[in-house]
Formats: structure tokens, C-alpha cells, sequence
């Protein structure tokens, strides 16, 4: 059997041997470099780290093209958690740089979910100067919402706050990110200070204007009742 080169590893006192078919397995990576390369260590083949001597042995059983994950019990000789081993070996993966043990620690790390939540704040306003065009949704007069603001007092609103899945059925929102003129910037201005005097000083609490739709509610056929405006803002949780 022809021979294969053998190199020394050593961490926190302990040896490990790899073999040339190993360190170029998941290459190029940190062993090839120092190995293979022009570093000291290609020529006395040892080399010297302080990383973690439990995960390299999960790292040796990925250089032999075993899969090493997702993580069982016995994986774990440590007294970390399945989920600390886990966020441990993949920045070792970055240090040896092992790019695919790296994209396998990724997909076996979970996501987080975020768990967004959105303020609704709700009014059905009797009066249609909010909107400068009663035809339109998207065309709010700023004088008129700040008159609207004027003459609001509490009970005159609804709040309630929802998740990022009944915001999605909600339908379109105007978001304030569109709003990045002069004009729409002081509408933006405009609805913040609407929004905060019907909750109050909401940033402080953690909440930040995500965007608004306003609806003209026009006159019934038969005159029975009145036209107005349906305001609805949402605010984002930081």
C-alpha cells in the first residue's frame, strides 16, 4: 500500500494524526495552508492550536466523510448543550475553514423565530378631509389629519396588536419606507403624531410607524348615513 503522509495536530496537550486524504477533505481549508503551503508546519508537520480537543473530534469524523450531524448523545462528551456544541463547532468550522461542515451547521441550526408583533391602531373617523382626494387611499391631506388629531380624545380609537401572519391578510398597505420626499416625509411626520396621540409615546415603548391605509367610506345609496374616512396604522415591535 503506498504510504500517505501523516500530520500531528495538537490541542491543549492532546494529539490527534490526520492523513493527507483527510485535510484535503472539505479543502481548501486551514490544515491544507499550513501543511501543503510554504507555512513552518510543511515542514515539520505538527502543528499547535488551543482550540477545543472534544470538537475536533467531531471535526476528524467530518474529515473522514462521515455526517456528523444532526448531534446525538453520544456526539456530546461535554457537559454543553446539544445547542452550545452545535454553535461551538461551527465557529471551529470558520477557524479551520471547513466550508461545507460550516453549511451543515447552518442548516442544522434552527432559525429563530423573531415572533413580530404589529399594533393595529383603528378609527372610523366622521369626517372625509382626512384624504384630499376621496377617490384615492394613498392621497392624505396633512392639514386635515392634523385637524382630525385636533379633536381626537381617548375611547375615540381601537387597538389591538396581531402577528406577522394576520398582518399578511390584512391587505396593501402605504409603508413609510416608500415615503422618502419632502411631501412624504411630512405625511410620514404627519401620522406619527396621530398615532402618538392616540397611544402615546409608542417609541418609548418599543414600537415603530410600519405604514397606514386609509379608505374614504362613501354615503350610502338611500342617504342613511354619513361618508368618512377608516384610518388604520400599524406600528412595527423593535
Amino acid at each position: 500500500m503506498e504510504y500517505e503522509p501523516k500530520y500531528t495536530v495538537v490541542l491543549r496537550g492532546q494529539e490527534f494524526i490526520l492523513t493527507k486524504s483527510q485535510i484535503e477533505f472539505d479543502s481548501p481549508n486551514y490544515f491544507t495552508a499550513c501543511f501543503l503551503g510554504d507555512f513552518h508546519e510543511a515542514q515539520t508537520k505538527r502543528l499547535e492550536l488551543s482550540r477545543s480537543p472534544d470538537l475536533f473530534k467531531l471535526i476528524i469524523e467530518h474529515l473522514c466523510g462521515y455526517e456528523v450531524l444532526p448531534l446525538d448523545n453520544k456526539a456530546n462528551t461535554s457537559d454543553m448543550s446539544a445547542d452550545s456544541v452545535l454553535r461551538n463547532l461551527r465557529a471551529d468550522a470558520l477557524f479551520y475553514q471547513l466550508d461545507g461542515l460550516v453549511k451543515s451547521c447552518d442548516r442544522a441550526i434552527k432559525p429563530r423565530k423573531t415572533g413580530r408583533s404589529f399594533m393595529i391602531i383603528g378609527r372610523r373617523s366622521p369626517y372625509t378631509r382626512i384624504l384630499s382626494n376621496a377617490d384615492s387611499s394613498s392621497t392624505i391631506s396633512v392639514e386635515g389629519l392634523r385637524w382630525e388629531k385636533g379633536y381626537l380624545k381617548p375611547g375615540d380609537v381601537w387597538v389591538t396588536t396581531v402577528t406577522e401572519d394576520i398582518l399578511n391578510r390584512m391587505g396593501q398597505l402605504q409603508l413609510r419606507r416608500s415615503y422618502a420626499d419632502f411631501e412624504g416625509l411630512e405625511t410620514v411626520a404627519a401620522i406619527e403624531d396621530f398615532a402618538q396621540k392616540a397611544v402615546g409615546n409608542y417609541s418609548k415603548s418599543g414600537w415603530t410607524l410600519m405604514g397606514w391605509r386609509f379608505e374614504a367610506i362613501p354615503r350610502p345609496d338611500d342617504g342613511s348615513g354619513q361618508p368618512g374616512t377608516k384610518i388604520l396604522i400599524v406600528l412595527e415591535g423593535l
